[in-house]
């Protein structure tokens, strides 16, 4: 049985840039099949490889300069319950003395989101990109400013990239 040629994403592309010291540390990102599977399919399209992109996203996130967002964002949540769960959530806020579901929903996540470490029951698999020293100094030391692991924070920047690109060319 004849295999499959094995598809390289880089191939005919642009190669990165050359470091001044040589790609040896690198991070990983965990991310679930189907988000592998976009990854892998967005960098087969722009002909790159998923370590190139991987390692652009981050360092580009990573050197960009930010100002501090302490400003707040109001997020509208829409969920169907039954009439007689709507009766208990009104109970509920009721008794821990709420003035609206969305006030009593954002006291119920909080702790959650003032958790150090994100995490959650996903069953993941890690991608792997290289980075040069240099490079990988800026990139832990901006993912540790964050407050969130530098397996998540990536995969965050990652899909986010490429649904943004997605909505673009719609």
């Amino acid at each position: 049985m004849p295999k499959k040629p094995v598809v390289r994403p880089n191939r005919g592309s642009a190669l990165r840039p050359r470091a001044e010291t040589p790609r040896r540390h690198f991070l990983y990102l965990d991310v679930t099949k189907e988000e592998q599977q976009k990854i892998r399919d967005y960098c087969v399209q722009r002909k790159i490889s998923v370590s190139q992109f991987l390692a652009d996203l981050v360092i580009k996130d990573a050197t960009k300069s930010k100002p501090k967002r302490k400003e707040k964002v109001t997020i509208r949540a829409e969920f169907e319950v039954t009439p007689e769960e709507q009766e208990k959530l009104e109970l509920l806020i009721r008794l821990h003395q709420k003035d609206s579901i969305g006030q009593f929903v954002s006291e119920l996540l909080r702790p959650n989101l003032q958790v150090q470490k994100v995490h959650a029951p996903a069953e993941t698999t890690p991608l792997r990109y290289y980075l040069s020293e240099e490079e990988h100094a800026i990139v832990t030391k901006h993912m540790a400013s964050k407050g969130i692991a530098t397996r998540n924070y990536g995969a965050l920047l990652a899909l986010k990239a490429i649904d943004k690109i997605r909505k673009k060319g719609k």
